[in-house]
């Protein structure tokens, strides 16, 4: 068995074990039953509460809340309220969708990435590509993300209306990442 099919089997396995979101699922086993692409990982967006000691130290993060669907502010206040302001800074996440995709060839990721990028992920690109198999991974993402600030240090930055206005941002940010979820999914029609 070639690598890429090994490489593939090992992933479809780890996918089987672990499950996908919902909303992104069908997508997953439209790019997996073709034979020269597989998925290695894949978000259906979300909205998060995300505590940071800092800016910038991503690997000390940790998640407060995590909601792959629309959310009410209430939710939102309820899970901070026993949030450890004290450690660090805790922000609002607004993310789009994601999928990594290895491709068989470059061709075959760049067929791949026009149907992204119609789809309105525009910032989709290709990641790499291995010298010694020519597999190249693509990276599909888009813009729908938002970044706030709601506590830091024992203080909360936001009051109730605010927190309201920036649920609401974030529940269109999550809808439009939907959105651009099934345009693509019907793009992948067209993928050989």
């Amino acid at each position: 068995m070639a690598r890429f099919e090994v490489a593939k089997a090992r992933a479809l396995a780890r996918l089987q074990r672990s499950g996908a979101d919902e909303g992104i699922a069908g997508i997953l086993q439209k790019i997996n039953a073709r034979a020269d692409y597989y998925t290695t990982s894949s978000c259906s967006g979300r909205i998060a509460l995300i505590l940071l000691p800092e800016i910038g130290a991503k690997r000390e993060a940790r998640f407060i809340g995590k909601w792959h669907r629309p959310v009410v502010s209430g939710e939102v206040l309820a899970v901070m309220v026993d949030a450890p302001f004290a450690e660090g800074e805790l922000w609002l996440l607004a993310q789009p969708p994601i999928i990594h995709v290895a491709c068989r060839s470059v061709a075959k990721a760049e067929a791949l990435l026009r149907l992204a990028l119609d789809a309105g992920f525009k910032y989709s690109g290709m990641k790499g590509i291995a010298r010694a198999t020519g597999i190249a991974v693509v990276e599909i993402f888009s813009t729908e993300r938002m970044d706030v600030p709601v506590a830091s240090r024992d203080a909360v930055l936001v009051d109730e209306a605010y927190m309201g206005f920036i649920v609401t941002k974030a529940n269109f940010l999550l809808h439009r990442g939907t959105e651009k979820l099934k345009r693509f999914e019907l793009q992948l029609n067209k993928l050989p």
